[in-house]
């Protein structure tokens, strides 16, 4: 958990003496951080955020070395990108540092990579299970459509995006102490280091 945290920037006081949500004081100098919750489930590390963004996603398309994957590392990422849309789903599966992204509600093997592990396959199957996947014609003509279909059927794409991984890769996060705010607290740096695409 402490080496995510570190990659994404947390701040060591935070990690040095954990504080839950509820009895954290954000009234300090938080101009530049971003706050987070973080947990473990089975062997995932996880990171929630409430930005609207996600900072790995967001440091990944800077170029932030720290977050790129390693080729031992299986990374999934749900970036709401509330501000801008669309939503995007990005997933190592572990082998060799590989990522891929998609869009929420199409299919991560739209991408031309070859899926040598199978688990991208597996995450597909998933989340067409799940309704997760729009198919298309016949069944919808247009995308909206098929996001109405989710939305009253499934509570919304985000939400059936995020059960179907979090089923798919045993991913458990528990709701009720989110809610009560009883997970960890972490400050983010989200100030630029001056990365920018070439």
């Amino acid at each position: 958990m402490a080496e995510l945290l570190r990659r994404l920037r947390a701040r060591e006081e935070e990690m040095a003496v954990p504080v839950r949500n509820r009895d954290f004081d954000l009234t300090t100098d938080a101009a530049t951080l971003s706050p987070c919750t973080y947990g473990t489930s089975g062997e995932w590390s996880y990171v929630l955020e409430s930005s609207g963004s996600s900072t790995w996603y967001e440091r990944w398309f800077c170029d932030d070395p720290a977050v790129k994957p390693l080729p031992r590392d299986e990374l999934v990422c749900l970036n709401p990108n509330i501000a801008v849309q669309p939503c995007w789903l990005a997933y190592a599966p572990g082998c060799d540092g590989a990522m891929w992204f998609t869009e929420f509600g199409e299919s991560p093997l739209r991408s031309r990579k070859a899926d040598t592990t199978g688990k991208v396959a597996a995450l597909d199957a998933a989340l067409r299970a799940a309704d997760a996947v729009n198919p298309g014609p016949p069944e919808f003509d247009r995308r909206p459509e098929w996001v109405k279909f989710v939305d009253e059927h499934h509570g919304g794409v985000p939400a059936v995006v995020w059960q179907a991984v979090g089923d798919c890769l045993g991913i458990r996060v528990p709701r009720a102490d989110i809610e009560k705010g009883n997970l960890p607290i972490a400050l983010l740096d989200d100030q630029p280091l001056g990365w920018r695409r070439n």
